[in-house]
């Protein structure tokens, strides 16, 4: 148990020095960015898959942030976001299995709790992010030619920023707007 108490404590103390990092939050910009910008990219949101979710058990897909999700039919992008942020994802499972009885209790449905599971797994792959960023940092501090990438990085961070964060934004109603012009992209999937 003095084990865990002291991983825990690892973990705390690590939190500060990643949140002081200019490059770790630029990696969080950037994973962010990549998320909203595959969600953005995937089938429009679906309440009717969702309330045929809630009425049956057999299907080969699911739902997440109110979409229609089936790795295999996945864009590329997606499915490469998934690998990265796996650990993430793993992390989330004792999240969820914490908030599914107060979502039960709320009575919030399978499409309104994908968007619950989508905020969830966004924060937890965020947090891991944040702390590879924090290892990347002190791994190119160590190296005379990292200093200086580390140097432009903190000189430029708000120009970082502001770059993703706008190419986020105009990027994103783009993506949806294309995915609600093709709709049902994944015939494949069953749904019985």
């Amino acid at each position: 148990m003095s084990s865990v108490l002291a991983r825990f404590t690892k973990f705390r103390r690590l939190l500060p020095d990643a949140k002081r990092s200019r490059l770790a939050w630029v990696l969080v910009l950037l994973h962010a960015a990549w998320f909203l910008l595959t969600i953005a990219n995937m089938q429009p949101p679906s309440r009717e898959f969702a309330n045929y979710l809630d009425g049956t058990t057999r299907s080969t897909a699911t739902i997440f942030a109110g979409r229609s999700f089936h790795y295999h039919y996945e864009s590329l992008s997606l499915q490469l976001l998934m690998v990265f942020d796996l650990p993430s994802w793993l992390a989330s499972v004792p999240i969820g299995l914490l908030l599914t009885p107060a979502l039960n209790v709320l009575h919030v449905g399978t499409y309104a709790g994908s968007y619950v599971a989508a905020v969830v797994v966004f924060l937890m792959s965020s947090l891991q992010w944040l702390i590879i960023g924090k290892y990347a940092d002190g791994w190119l501090g160590s190296r005379p030619w990292g200093v200086s990438t580390l140097h432009r990085i903190n000189r430029h961070f708000v120009l970082f920023a502001v770059l993703i964060l706008l190419i986020t934004a105009v990027s994103a109603p783009l993506l949806t707007a294309r995915s609600w012009k093709l709709q049902f992209r994944h015939s494949a999937i069953s749904h019985h």
